[in-house]
């Protein structure tokens, strides 16, 4: 959510046709919405790719076990 709708965006292009109103004309205002303004796009990263790298290495080992077993 913070790369996509943070880091200073531009505000969205809305119609004013008078029926209805623009709530989330801006980014942040979609981040303070969603309660994520003061998340940590750099923690969520790192996370991501721990989690990656420990899968990764699990689904080996396990591979690895099951070859070795046969």
């Amino acid at each position: 959510m913070q790369a996509i709708y943070g880091y200073d965006r531009e505000p969205f292009e809305c119609e004013k046709d008078g029926k209805r109103a623009c709530i989330f004309q801006e980014g942040d205002d979609v981040l303070k919405e969603l309660d994520v303004e003061h998340a940590n796009f750099y923690i969520d990263f790192i996370a991501l790719c721990s989690f990656f790298v420990v899968l990764r290495a699990a689904c080996y080992l396990v591979l690895r076990w099951r070859v070795k077993m046969h």
